[in-house]
């Protein structure tokens, strides 16, 4: 029997069906049936279309053999056998080796859990990371907002998880708090990063959203406008506030009845209430205010009593009861706690006996004022004015805001208002909640921004604010260069913000030279270069105050890379090798030609400078792999000579045993060619049988045994009859290793027929029977007849086996001797002689 598999080695996708093709032949005399089957796979994955085969001699049929593997089969390297059994010779079996790589086939999921938090300053979620692929999964999860205002911290950072496991992540998201309004909606999406991302414009593996609450919420907002709208109305029929220290008679009243609520003193009670009044703007405490608490009676107040410098204030010995408690002050609109604006409105405070509330916090609004002023500069038409409450000072930093000026560089704080500037650059912004310190910033495209820093009191009405708008005063010069010297034409753009200035490179005189001018300072600038046929550069630089940067040097590699070689097969042709090159993101392939030059291949749009890993893959021969390393220019930097001398010389990838085995027919014989010899090929488990030839007459006795893996293997051949004999063969890869063994001669038996009175038995037949069936239908398993010297003689006689020899006239005769039951061992040659007696 021979056992020929093609291919031996393949690439298997799970789930999508795989095939090769197995050769059996029969090389026996007889006709035989074989049994096959696949080892080393679960039988779901396998079917045969030939499960079991009956071949007559030297015919051969072949078995497609089908494997599906399931999804989730881990990735590289799997073996599975192919046994073959002939069903009559339980020792005679092949078995052969085919090799399936399973390609890697990464896939991740991640779910977010919960999907909306609502939160102040920061959100919590939990990111369920699952490898639903079959390889090693290696990466970390990001996170992206489309207004970039949110930064997300992942904890751990990063993951390495086997194939169908899962992993949590902790993931914080922080932006920065609205002040006032409503909530504010941060969407934001989940993507894998990692060798084996998918590309960018894929769908984000999840989404989320942050709903971050301001500190102060729309009611809030809603009172304030009407603080406000009182005020205003309050100012309207009154008399217009210049500064906080005009008071109308109002406030002076108030301010008296402030200085009495301090002399003012409960007549009985031992509970108390107390709290702290605070500036809705400044978030400061604000001192000299009264604050009266009303119990029964809503019109007048059992207790009244003022701030303290920091805002602080103590109802004492109040009977227990329910209070509401209103604050008044000059330049302040009347509230009640915590930020009411009328009675009805207001949050009850119960109070036990001898029991102290503390912690009560009410917020006061000031009047509304009012900012006018000029816009000054070259082109301040189109420019927007923001107003923005500072980060780091007032309400937003939780300190009293300073005097003074801010420096004149962009702010990012919470806009209040925005307005456009005029041509002839005025602007106005009324109803300014007040008193107040905040940014004034003006900025325009092309331009730099500029900031001033206001301290607004209490219904100021400000005018003569001035702001200067200055055309962009840095630029940026420099070269651009490539593989083959400077480029014309290059396209330069360089973004900060919403600035965006663009350039082309000169295309005569300098060159490849280039200048950005008109750049806004001091900032920092995106610079990308990019043009036809080459990879795009970045650059990232920092203007200073007019800052005129020079010698920027900008080297752009190639936009892509082409690599090729020549494959060559020791002793054979190179053509149909498959060759991959992958870097782990891109992955290219391609097989050598067949026509002249036979084995060169070629691949381009390979990306630079990447360092790649080139596969060079056959069935019958040695996979070679190579890791090849191009810069930016295309050039080869290591694993080859150049980027076209990609070389290898590939061999086959198993070893083969052949040979004759030769016999002498009977001892001291000269050895022949013999046919029919078990010839069986073993290493471990692994065992392989083969036959050596009976036909045609030139090629009896030889045999061939190929597609053996390297290594070290026993080679036994045996006959029946004959003495097996055996030898230890080491194959390296690719060897064909020659064994033709000389078999000892046969078992044999030969004697002499004789009479009892010395005659000799000339002519009569003799015939041998096997012990076990001497008596029965059987019939002999040789006959021979003796010669005129009463000689008889068996060749070539199977052995171990009892045997018993018989005397007759005739074959049909009658008998006239028998012998002894005989044991004959392999390659035995006894002689055994009979005599026959009288009867």
């Amino acid at each position: 029997m021979r056992l020929d598999i093609d291919p031996r080695r393949l690439v298997v996708q799970p789930g999508a069906p795989a095939t090769f093709v197995a050769t059996v032949t029969n090389t026996s005399a007889l006709i035989a049936g074989y049994s096959v089957r696949v080892l080393g796979a679960d039988p779901s994955w396998v079917r045969l279309d030939e499960p079991e085969l009956r071949l007559f001699p030297d015919e051969t049929s072949a078995v497609v053999v089908t494997l599906t593997l399931p999804e989730g089969v881990p990735a590289g390297e799997r073996r599975v056998a192919l046994q073959v059994r002939d069903l009559a010779d339980d020792g005679a079996i092949a078995v052969q080796d085919v090799v399936l790589d399973v390609p890697p086939a990464p896939r991740t999921s991640l779910k977010l859990d919960p999907p909306t938090v609502t939160a102040g300053a920061a959100a919590v979620f939990s990111v369920l990371v699952h490898n639903e692929g079959n390889t090693q999964q290696v990466g970390r999860v990001v996170a992206r907002d489309p207004e970039a205002a949110t930064a997300f911290t992942f904890q751990p950072p990063s993951f390495s998880i086997p194939p169908g496991q899962s992993m949590t992540l902790a993931l914080q998201a922080r932006a920065r708090r609205p002040f006032v309004g409503d909530p504010r909606m941060r969407p934001f999406e989940l993507r894998f990063d990692g060798p084996s991302a998918p590309p960018a414009d894929a769908p984000p593996a999840a989404a989320g959203v942050f709903v971050q609450k301001p500190r102060f919420a729309r009611g809030m907002l809603a009172l304030l406008g009407l603080l406000l709208a009182l005020t205003t109305f309050a100012v309207v029929v009154t008399i217009a506030l210049s500064s906080v220290v005009g008071r109308s008679a109002a406030d002076r009243d108030l301010a008296l009845q402030v200085a009495q609520a301090r002399n003012q003193q409960a007549a009985t009670g031992t509970s108390a209430l107390s709290g702290s009044v605070t500036d809705l703007s400044t978030g400061a405490g604000v001192g000299d205010v009264s604050v009266e608490a009303f119990g029964d009676d809503p019109a007048e107040p059992i207790l009244t009593t003022a701030t303290t410098d920091d805002g602080t204030f103590v109802l004492a010995q109040l009977p227990a009861g329910e209070y509401t408690l209103r604050v008044r002050g000059a330049g302040f609109d009347e509230t009640w706690y915590p930020a009411a604006p009328t009675q009805g409105d207001a949050q009850p405070v119960p109070v036990q006996t001898g029991q102290s509330v503390t912690d009560l916090t009410v917020l006061v609004g000031g009047v509304p004022a009012t900012l006018a002023g000029t816009v000054t500069g070259t082109d301040v038409a189109g420019a927007i004015l923001t107003v923005e409450l500072p980060l780091d000072t007032g309400p937003l930093a939780g300190t009293p805001p300073e005097q003074g000026e801010a420096p004149a560089v962009p702010t990012s704080g919470a806009v209040v208002r925005t307005v456009p500037v005029g041509a002839e650059g005025t602007f106005e912004i009324a109803d300014l909640p007040s008193p107040g310190v905040y940014d004034l910033v003006v900025a325009k495209d092309g331009f730099v921004s500029s900031v001033q820093r206001v301290d607004v009191a209490a219904g100021e009405d400000r005018t003569g604010v001035r702001l200067a708008l200055v055309q962009g005063d840095g630029s940026i010069a420099g070269s651009v260069t490539g593989f083959s010297g400077p480029v014309a034409g290059a396209t330069v753009t360089a973004t900060s913000g919403q600035v965006v200035v663009e350039t082309v490179s000169l295309t005569q005189d300098e060159v490849g030279s280039f200048v950005l001018r008109g750049l806004p300072t001091p900032a920092a600038y995106t610079v990308v270069v990019s043009a036809d046929g080459y990879a795009p550069a970045t650059l990232n630089l920092t203007l200073t105050q007019a800052q005129a940067l020079t010698g920027v040097a900008v080297v752009l590699g190639r936009d892509e890379a082409t690599l090729g070689g020549l494959v060559s097969v020791a002793g054979g042709k190179a053509d149909g090798v498959d060759v991959t090159v992958t870097d782990g993101a891109l992955t290219l392939q391609t097989v050598t030609q067949s026509t002249d030059p036979v084995g060169r291949w070629s691949l381009s749009g390979l990306r630079v400078p990447s360092t790649y890993t080139v596969t060079f893959s056959r069935g019958d021969l040695e996979s070679q792999v190579l890791s090849v390393s191009i810069d930016a220019f295309g050039n080869v930097t290591a694993g080859a000579s150049s980027a076209t001398s990609v070389d290898v010389t590939m061999r086959p990838a198993t070893a083969s045993i052949y040979g004759v085995v030769l016999q002498p027919p009977v001892q001291d014989a000269d050895p022949e060619p013999v046919g029919n010899v078990r010839v069986t090929v073993s290493s471990g488990s692994e065992q392989r049988v083969v036959y050596t030839a009976s036909t045609p007459a030139g090629e009896v006795g030889s045999y061939v045994v190929d597609g053996l893996e390297p290594g070290t293997y026993t080679v036994t051949f045996s006959r029946a009859g004959t003495r097996a004999t055996s030898e230890i063969v080491v194959l390296a890869a690719a060897q064909r290793e020659p064994v033709s063994p000389t078999l000892v001669a046969p078992a044999r038996i030969q004697g002499k027929v004789t009479y009892a009175g010395g005659a000799v038995g000339d002519g009569l037949a003799v015939l041998l029977y096997r012990a076990s069936e001497y008596g029965t239908a059987a019939g002999p398993v040789a006959t021979t007849t003796t010669d005129d010297k009463g000689r008889y003689d068996f060749d070539d006689v199977d052995a171990p086996e009892n045997y018993l020899i018989e005397v007759r006239v005739t074959t049909d005769g009658s008998v006239l001797a028998t012998s002894a039951p005989l044991t004959l061992g392999p390659s035995e040659q006894p002689v055994v002689n009979i005599v026959i007696r009288s009867t």
